[in-house]
């Protein structure tokens, strides 16, 4: 749906999501817009090299609880930054 324009585009999806609920089936879309993923799906699967690294809801599970580097920086846009922090035995203060 990528080389529709915008507003063929938003009519595309009403009538895939009409679809779906008309029809009550297991629906695999695969977009390459993470944004038209989002909105079209009731659950997702975020791939790497073929290897499931999160399956959850859209945005609840995806976006805002990210299981790992890879999910965290793959959804959204922008992506969330990702800083490496070194870390040393003994560098935080015990717990009370």
């Amino acid at each position: 749906m990528s080389d529709l324009d915008g507003q063929l585009r938003v009519t595309m999806r009403a009538e895939l999501r009409r679809l779906h609920a008309e029809h009550r089936t297991t629906t695999i879309y695969v977009p390459y817009d993470q944004g038209e993923a989002m909105t079209l799906g009731d659950r997702m699967a975020v791939l790497d090299g073929g290897r499931v690294q999160q399956v959850g809801t859209p945005p609840h599970d995806l976006y805002h609880r990210p299981v790992n580097a890879f999910a965290a920086g793959f959804i959204g846009s922008p992506s969330m930054n990702l800083a490496g922090v070194p870390v040393r035995a003994g560098a935080l203060p015990a717990m009370e």
